[in-house]
């Protein structure tokens, strides 16, 4: 099964969790969703199918530790894509990709 990375190049461990891939010789894809937003489906198959608790999915702390339905922070990230966490790494299920030598990690439950 292929990796997919939900890449914005604008984050520093986006980019460092994308030449990991890359220097490991790991075959991947890369969305780059604000150059090319995600729908509102997207984003609730990433909510639906997180492997992490929902309230680590936004960057903003105005959120933490605040119940949010699925179709809420669909709205809230379908609106501010910037707010996600990120890198988000798609195999099997969805990872919040940080610190991003859990790549490995990731790769390594999933074989």
């Amino acid at each position: 099964m292929q990796i997919t990375l939900y890449h914005n190049k604008n984050c520093s461990k986006s980019r460092m969790c994308k030449k990991l891939l890359e220097d490991n010789k790991i075959e991947f894809k890369v969305i780059d969703y604000l150059k090319n937003p995600l729908t509102k489906t997207d984003i609730r198959k990433i909510l639906n199918n997180l492997d992490e608790d929902l309230s680590e999915i936004l960057r903003n702390n105005k959120f933490k530790n605040q119940k949010i339905s699925v179709s809420k922070l669909a709205d809230i990230i379908f609106k501010n894509p910037s707010l996600m966490q990120r890198p988000i790494v798609f195999l099997k299920k969805f990872y919040i990709c940080r610190p991003p030598e859990k790549i490995f990690e990731i790769l390594d439950r999933n074989n």
